[in-house]
């Protein structure tokens, strides 16, 4: 049926739409209706709009395609650019960076976090520990709910055009085409920065400006990682960082200042970079080890964090004892270490690799049950859990790391492996044991030592007294400052007579350093006090000890008492089945004589053979007989 007789079907009055309408009819059902209204009522006629129309589109179709062609020309020929993702530490840089820009701080369409660093579950993951202020340090508050955490502003995803150092830049923030399906979506982005011209020079310096900017953060702080597993469906182990801890002075760790000396000195010397060319020259591996022993408590890893601290490295925490601590998994991360940096086995004697090598020849008693379930071996081949050859080829092997500083820490030296701990896997030993006078002493003036920062400048600059109202805060005078002098030498004074007391009543070689500063914290106030609980505090400790003794040995006995009540259900069950066997086998055994004496019994139908042997006759054979006997006699009468 023809349209044109249907729409003057529909139209009676003559008021049928232009014929062009038609098409536009055809796609837009009721158009020619909403046409011919607007000319009736309106005076409108789109004869006169649409060909503009179909012209703006037109050309705005035109431009989109030519600008978007010409943008891509001039982005590929002309422009220089870089790419971020978010499993590489450079993206936490960018970002600190991009947050401390004014653009970022005045973009109309932003993101807002508390945490601008990356969650990804690669590499850098866990770095959430740092708050930074708008200086770059970190912000400390008193607030009784908590830290307070500083809000960050970064641009949205899109575009944005910026100024650095006179030069337009564009930051743009997209998501990854390659999207993982357990990563977050905050986690699925890309950063890319691009300017104009061919040389990416400009890049290069923002780059290393924004680097410097998040090294400045860490500058007094050290940097601490620990091994991780690879993502949720199992991969390959990564250095994760987890934390930063401001650098521990030396002065706070309680040892020998002789000890503490050589360790530096030794230590020092190793990371000259003389002595790495000194090693390569006479082709020796340059690797430096540790070992740092005592009772728990004596300050082992403080020693290690203050080492790091003292030499800006890095520390880098592997625990033995993991389910993922495989020899495939410590190979690939020893071989991700930077060249300087230290290394840290804690509790080295806990990871079941003690003894393992010096009893090659000791083999298991005998077991009258082979269904028994064996002991799991610590002596493991590759691919399984970690065994002591495959540690030591990890420490100081062929393939090893070299470069850096190996610290092991044990409670108990006697249970290791003298393999471990020869010279060239550990250069030096570094004994801990429970403080005594001196360190007691050490750890009182530790405590209370004075320290400027602790006391107000405003009371030393104006002389103002405790109680009196806060005065507006000015810079100390030379005055100030000598009252400052004479005040801390009379607070040292004092401090140290109150450790010599202290000690007095604390007994040599008892309790572990950890211990007594548990004691002076709960009164870290007032000195005289901890002084004055310190009998107290000595009765109730060996109470609280010898309590816990009894429970363990208690619980020992315990222990001991089920595995053999277990040992002994065990012999019983072994013994009723051995009697079982027995039985059985008996019964068997009279159940076949039976059978022979049964068999025996049977009577028998003997032949004579000639010399006493029997056989049985059949039929046949007596016949044949009969008839030869009565041959023999008729051959006799003849």
């Amino acid at each position: 049926m023809d349209p044109f007789i249907n729409m003057s079907a529909q139209f009676p009055n003559g008021a049928v739409p232009n014929p062009r309408f038609v098409l536009l009819d055809y796609f837009f059902p009721g158009f020619s209706m909403f046409t011919s209204a607007l000319h009736t009522y309106l005076g409108i006629d789109l004869n006169f709009y649409i060909p503009l129309l179909v012209a703006i589109f037109g050309l705005n179709f035109v431009w989109s395609y030519f600008s978007t062609s010409a943008w891509a020309w001039i982005d590929e020929y002309l422009m220089s650019s870089f790419r971020v993702r978010t499993d590489d530490e450079i993206y936490n840089m960018l970002m600190l960076w991009i947050s401390r820009q004014k653009f970022s701080q005045n973009s109309r369409r932003f993101l807002v976090n508390t945490d601008l660093y990356s969650r990804s579950s690669y590499i850098w993951g866990g770095s959430n520990d740092d708050s930074d202020d708008e200086d770059g340090d970190e912000e400390i508050s008193v607030d009784i709910l908590g830290p307070k955490q500083t809000l960050h502003y970064t641009p949205s995803f899109g575009s944005h055009l910026f100024w650095y150092k006179g030069w337009p830049l564009f930051f743009e923030r997209h998501q990854n085409q390659q999207q993982i399906n357990f990563q977050s979506a905050s986690e699925r982005e890309e950063l890319s920065i691009s300017c104009f011209g061919r040389n990416p020079r400009l890049l290069k310096e923002l780059l290393l400006e924004a680097r410097q900017m998040y090294l400045k953060k860490d500058e007094r702080k050290t940097l601490i990682y620990r091994s991780s597993s690879g993502s949720a469906y199992g991969g390959e182990p990564y250095w994760q960082r987890s934390m930063s801890r401001p650098n521990r002075p030396f002065s706070t760790v309680i040892l020998s200042e002789k000890m503490k000396q050589d360790l530096i000195d030794d230590a020092a010397d190793y990371l000259n970079p003389a002595t790495r060319r000194w090693y390569a020259n006479r082709g020796i591996p340059y690797r430096r080890g540790y070992l740092l022993y005592g009772p728990p408590g004596t300050g082992k890893s403080s020693l290690s964090l203050a080492l790091a601290g003292y030499f800006r490295m890095k520390i880098y925490i592997v625990s033995l004892s993991s389910i993922n601590a495989t020899e495939e998994g410590l190979t690939s991360l020893f071989s991700n270490l930077p060249t300087r940096c230290l290394v840290l086995l804690e509790d080295i004697d806990t990871a079941g690799l003690t003894h393992t090598r010096e009893e090659p020849d000791a083999t298991p008693a005998p077991d009258s049950n082979p269904n028994s379930p064996k002991p799991p071996s610590t002596n493991t081949g590759s691919g399984g859990r970690l065994s002591l050859s495959g540690l030591l080829n990890i420490l100081d092997g062929v393939a090893s790391q070299e470069g850096r500083l190996l610290i092991m820490t044990t409670n108990h030296i006697d249970k290791l492996d003298k393999a471990l701990i020869r010279p060239g896997r550990v250069d030096m030993i570094v004994p801990f044991s429970l403080a005594d006078k001196t360190m007691t002493e050490s750890i009182f003036r530790a405590i209370y030592a004075p320290f400027e920062s602790e006391i107000s400048a405003t009371e030393l600059a104006l002389g103002s007294k405790s109680g009196t109202s806060t005065p507006k805060r000015i810079e100390p005078d030379e005055e100030a400052k000598e009252r400052w002098a004479r005040q801390h030498a009379e607070i040292s004074q004092r401090i140290e007579v109150l450790s010599v007391q202290f000690s007095a009543k604390i007994p040599e070689h008892e309790f572990s350093p950890a211990e007594i500063q548990g004691l002076l914290l709960k009164h870290k106030r007032s000195p005289d006090d901890a002084l004055e609980a310190a009998d107290d505090w000595v009765i109730q400790t060996r109470k609280d000890k010898k309590e816990k003794e009894v429970q363990e040995a208690e619980k020992r006995r315990k222990e001991q008492e089920e595995e053999e009540k277990k040992a002994k259900a065990e012999e019983e069950q072994k013994k009723k089945e051995s009697e079982g066997n027995t039985a059985k086998t008996e019964g068997v055994d009279q159940k076949k004589s039976a059978e022979t004496k049964s068999a025996d019994d049977t009577p028998k139908e003997p032949q004579s053979t000639g010399e006493g042997e029997v056989k049985a006759e059949t039929p046949e054979v007596a016949k044949d007989e009969k008839k030869n006997t009565a041959s023999d006699s008729e051959y006799e009468r003849v």
